[in-house]
């Protein structure tokens, strides 16, 4: 997805975790429904004058797919220009480098489902309006933009990792990437979480809009913490009542509650990074009376994790736990929440937060599986099942729920979930495993047919991970032996 201009950050602090890059994939479908209609803000002085010039560059081209390409766009436009550039940027984050702008099989949120068959127009337009050449044209500016933003970026991210005393070698199982658009419209920090991974696209502004890439660089490092020590949250989970009479706060933070203690968290860090002693004030007030109701309890106890020596991966039960419900509750009752807030930079489809609220349910209860707690694990895969409608996530759900019963001793259970696994057609990883599990769970009822033939099924799957071959293997291998002997 990315080009050739890679502009890394430059201080070993956070290299190999974070990078500031560029994206062919971002600037083609940008370039794609700029020339189909999105006109948003193209006025403002915050563009870089690229915008204009690719759309008027755009104009002077024989484009066969351009009308097909309008019309596609007006049918797909949102209640706001905000919401319709959202959807894109979402596709383009998850689609393939060109030609293709391919879609992986398999689960994709609900924003990017909507735009079925953008793949094939995209990649027709890429082809007939030699986006490469105005790619390859454009990286001067793209470089100087991202030259302008690579230093604020940088020491917000090493703020951050400074208070947080945060490994410098990063979590290689997850990333934080951050993008630059210049053909979206100015004054925009968008961010994405798919599957732990962060992504996070900026569009100009006249000031490098950091503050924003600092809280998703927060939320990228916090919310491990908050599912590792959800039982802890749980603990103080009589509080989240006064968030929900708060009118201005989210659904989605008065929907999940671990996500609205991070947030809260994140604020109340937030605050203490100010210099300004009454600003800093004012931002946690502010920040109570929109509703994230522990951001005062977290700015109270904080001082006493910077006198400590620990990484908040280890002071945070300790931090959780120092929260006092009752002085919480006696706060609470004395704050007069707003009733809405101005218009955040940062907006997110209803179908993209469900989605988010679905996955960060299967992350929770894969937590508690890993933790043995089989009970609340289960809960919580049937909890998934409600939140979404996406096949993919009931897949992993179903999934789940049949380890479950595995471990509860439950084997025909299992296999019936397991059989819903199969018709949800899941990615080749989760599918080679299920059929991995339904031929031991024949071969405990001896049906060593029936156990062949899933085994067999395993090792053809493509996209099925080398652990799950290497066990549908060596089961196949322990078959054919107890069948000679």
């Amino acid at each position: 997805m990315c080009s050739t201009l890679c502009a890394s950050f430059s201080r070993a602090a956070v290299a190999g975790e974070n990078q500031f890059d560029v994206s062919i994939t971002l600037f083609s479908t940008m370039a794609a429904i700029n020339a189909a209609g999105f006109d948003a803000e193209i006025n403002s002085q915050a563009n870089y004058p690229i915008r204009n010039q690719i759309r008027e560059e755009l104009s002077k081209r024989n484009i066969p797919s351009l009308n097909e390409l309008k019309a596609f766009y007006q049918q797909h436009r949102k209640g706001t220009d905000t919401a319709t550039l959202s959807q894109y940027i979402s596709f383009a984050l998850l689609a393939q480098a060109p030609p293709e702008f391919k879609l992986e099989d398999g689960e994709l949120p609900p924003d990017v489902k909507e735009l079925y068959g953008f793949s094939d127009l995209l990649s027709r337009f890429y082809r007939e309006a030699n986006i490469e050449d105005l790619w390859r044209r454009s990286q001067p500016a793209f470089t100087a933009a991202v030259q302008r933003y690579q230093e604020p970026v940088i020491n917000a991210i090493l703020e951050a990792n400074g208070y947080l005393r945060n490994p410098t070698n990063g979590d290689t199982a997850r990333r934080f990437q951050i993008y630059m658009s210049l053909l979206a419209s100015p004054n925009q920090v968008q961010v994405r979480n798919y599957k732990g991974n962060y992504f996070v696209v900026v569009t100009p502004s006249h000031e490098p809009l950091v503050d924003e890439v600092r809280s998703a660089y927060l939320s990228y490092l916090l919310d491990p913490l908050s599912l590792r020590f959800s039982k802890t949250i749980d603990t103080k989970k009589e509080l989240q009542r006064f968030a929900e009479e708060a009118p201005a706060l989210e659904e989605t933070y008065k929907n999940d509650y671990s996500l609205l203690v991070t947030k809260c968290l994140i604020r109340a860090i937030e605050s203490r990074l100010m210099h300004d002693a009454p600003k800093r004030q004012a931002y946690v007030d502010e920040s109570m009376r929109e509703g994230f109701i522990l951001t005062a309890a977290f700015a109270d106890l904080l001082p006493y994790y910077e006198k400590q020596p620990g990484a908040m991966r280890l002071y945070y039960p300790d931090l959780i736990n120092a929260i006092d419900v009752n002085k919480e509750r006696n706060r609470l009752k004395n704050i007069q929440f707003v009733q809405s807030v101005p218009q955040k930079l940062i907006e997110v489809p209803a179908s993209v937060q469900q989605q988010g609220q679905a996955q960060r349910t299967l992350e929770s209860a894969e937590s508690m599986y890993d933790q043995h707690d089989y009970s609340s694990a289960k809960t919580l895969f049937q909890k998934a099942l409600e939140q979404t409608e996406n096949s993919s996530m009931h897949a992993e759900a179903y999934y789940g729920l049949a380890r479950v019963a595995i471990q509860q001793h439950n084997g025909d259970q299992a296999a019936s979930f397991f059989q819903k696994v199969v018709e949800l057609k899941p990615d080749g990883q989760i599918l080679a495993w299920t059929h991995v599990y339904l031929g031991r769970l024949a071969m405990i009822h001896d049906d060593a047919q029936t156990a062949t033939s899933h085994f067999k099924t395993a090792l053809s799957i493509d996209g099925a991970s080398a652990k799950a071959k290497e066990a549908a293997q060596s089961d196949l291998q322990k078959l054919s032996g107890d069948q000679q002997q």
